[in-house]
């Protein structure tokens, strides 16, 4: 006999993460909250297999700190400027951006093969958030022309 328990939790763990009995909980740093979604039930398909591996690619690229701190303010400049950014961390606008990237520039871009040396050796706009801003996969901030960290 399987037993189904409703649990509330009234203060959650702030470093809690993880999955468990097909549920994954993560905490939310700007609703200063811990959530907990059901785990996706998907059949494993060739397309599932692909975004896998471009989303290993990309995670492997590791951004230096200084861009990492770039995207950072260049988004909380965004979430200033338009209410209605939905975008949850720096982190997804970057992706975000190198899809984009890949869309304009299809020849050059692959997201299942790109490396840092190959953004830096090609020069991608990708470098920097401003090069990103300036080629306009990134929308225009005031004060985007100071956030130029390379990757």
């Amino acid at each position: 006999m399987e037993v189904i328990m409703k649990v509330t939790v009234k203060e959650g763990i702030k470093g809690f993460s993880g999955k468990l009995d097909g549920a994954i909980y993560y905490y939310h740093p700007r609703l200063k909250r811990t959530l907990m979604r059901r785990a996706p039930q998907m059949p494993i398909q060739e397309k599932n297999l692909e975004y896998a591996a471009i989303a290993k690619q990309i995670k492997a690229i590791n951004p230096s700190d200084a861009y990492r701190s770039d995207f950072k303010n260049y988004l909380n400049l965004l979430r200033d400027r338009d209410d209605s950014v939905r975008v949850p961390s720096w982190y997804s606008l970057f992706v975000k951006m190198l899809w984009a990237m890949q869309a304009k520039y299809p020849e050059q871009v692959n997201l299942k093969t790109i490396t840092k040396t190959q953004i830096l050796e090609q020069q991608l706009p990708c470098r920097s958030v401003k090069n990103a801003v300036e080629d306009d996969l990134l929308p225009k901030v005031p004060g985007y022309q100071y956030l130029d960290n390379e990757i």
